[in-house]
């Protein structure tokens, strides 16, 4: 009897804390619909720490229509904190929105998941997209996903010389290490000589012909490249 006594507390307790969660859930979700800017943010930051599947659409929403960068910022945080959940739904924006900006901030977080089942529709987006930040968000978030139809592409595109793609996807490439493909991938550097991440990884990724180049062009553009940077690694598949 003691031990049914105590069975029936412990199933109440576990009742009462995910009825408790659920109702914070609730009105986060509300927060995040109708408060100001600050609760907004504040609702996006505690939805995500929560990362309850039931907040994916309403932070999408914020993601696509909020005007406050900080708040989709956490929308984007969140979501990629709340994880393979959030993807059907940024997938969608990422096929139907005609927003390119929306379509980047869905690219940008999908990349960030790095979920396999992404991987045709980011293969879609980088091949197809009509902006050229889309599709290179894309290809990055392609370069961080184990997944046979993102290997085919990246390859294909090395292949073609597609330097828009390398240098989205420039860390597979790197890790890859494939020999023949150093001059390819410098010239990738020099169309994105801006982007100061990819000119470091160059530098310290271990190839002395990446290096060379990186280096030169951290000369020219004032960068400091940092010994201790950590990055892809030639080869290091």
């Amino acid at each position: 009897m003691k031990k049914y006594i105590v069975l029936v507390g412990v199933v109440l307790f576990v009742c009462f804390v995910r009825s408790a969660v659920g109702d914070e859930i609730d009105v986060s979700i509300k927060q995040l619909t109708k408060g100001n800017a600050t609760q907004r943010l504040a609702a996006a930051k505690a939805l995500g720490e929560r990362k309850d599947p039931r907040a994916v659409i309403p932070l999408v929403m914020v993601l696509k229509n909020d005007m406050n960068w900080d708040v989709r910022l956490a929308a984007e945080d969140a979501l990629v904190r709340i994880g393979p959940s959030s993807v059907e739904a940024l997938v969608q924006l990422l096929k139907e929105e005609k927003s390119c900006f929306v379509r980047r901030r869905s690219a940008r977080t999908v990349k960030e998941i790095k979920d396999p089942c992404a991987a045709e529709h980011l293969v879609k987006a980088a091949a197809t997209d009509i902006d050229c930040c889309v599709r290179r968000f894309a290809a990055r978030g392609l370069a961080d996903i184990r997944d046979p139809k993102a290997t085919e592409f990246l390859d294909e595109a090395m292949v073609k010389k597609n330097l828009e793609i390398i240098s989205g996807a420039y860390p597979y490439y790197i890790r890859k290490g494939a020999a023949g493909t150093e001059d390819v991938l410098v010239e990738a550097l020099k169309e994105s000589s801006y982007n100061k991440k990819m000119v470091s990884d160059f530098a310290s990724c271990g190839n002395e012909k990446l290096k060379q180049a990186a280096d030169e062009i951290a000369k020219i553009r004032g960068y400091i490249i940092s010994s201790d940077w950590s990055g892809p690694k030639w080869g290091a598949t």
